[in-house]
């Protein structure tokens, strides 16, 4: 089987307001657990604005790198949909929340379609530890990413860690529905929820953690909890 990893390197987190300044691709053999083909471009922003000092230190790329080498975005993306032609699913570390929204963003804006399912290795994939950052992972599966946060390597990275994993349980586990698992506690017990992994949302003054269904037990819990299904929203 191939999957198609993406990985994106942008101006911001809103995709809304923020663009693709870098899209890393790699056609990964699952039977092999090789890369069979790669795509990295700089890419070209919309509204040409200058990247921020924050973007240029965490990824090391700079409005000369653009200038020089950045290709338009809808070229980008069109070589993109050629190597998904190819695959099965689009792999992404946190890409339900990031490079997806991101990507689907950008395709509509060239009138671009992409018709695959996606596999989000922050949640599909069965890690044993509690980080889930993709450094750390690297380094818990024994190598480094000798560049994090440029697209390209972030992607190899990414595939690299999957397979040690059955790929197989990897793509049911993506079939599995998202849940929101919100804790019903109190000031006071805050804490046996952070001690459960759950995450304050300032938004609506909740503790939440997300869940694959496939793994939720409510009994692992010693207090009244929510469930949300991504299909409620």
């Amino acid at each position: 089987m191939y999957v198609l990893g993406i990985d994106l390197e942008t101006t911001g987190l809103s995709f809304e307001e923020d663009e693709i300044i870098e899209i890393g691709a790699v056609v990964w053999d699952t039977d092999s657990n090789k890369p069979a083909a790669m795509l990295n471009h700089l890419v070209i922003q919309q509204h040409k604005l200058p990247l921020s000092d924050t973007i240029v230190n965490i990824t090391g790329i700079t409005d000369t790198d653009l200038t020089e080498f950045g290709v338009d975005e809808r070229v980008a993306l069109n070589e993109f949909l050629k190597l998904a032609e190819k695959c099965q699913y689009i792999v992404a570390h946190n890409g339900n929340y990031f490079d997806k929204p991101f990507l689907e963003k950008a395709l509509s804006r060239h009138s671009l379609k992409l018709n695959l399912p996606w596999i989000d290795t922050m949640f599909d994939v069965p890690f044993k530890s509690g980080t889930k950052t993709l450094t750390y992972l690297a380094a818990e599966h024994n190598f480094l990413n000798p560049f994090a946060h440029r697209a390209l390597f972030d992607v190899l990275t990414m595939l690299k860690v999957c397979s040690d994993y059955d790929w197989q349980e990897i793509v049911k586990r993506s079939q599995s529905p998202q849940v929101r698992v919100i804790a019903k506690v109190s000031k006071e017990d805050r804490q046996q929820a952070k001690d459960k992994g759950f995450r304050w949302d300032p938004n609506n003054y909740v503790w939440f953690k997300e869940m694959k269904e496939c793994d939720l037990d409510t009994s692992q819990f010693e207090f009244e909890v929510q469930l949300k299904k991504e299909s409620d929203a």
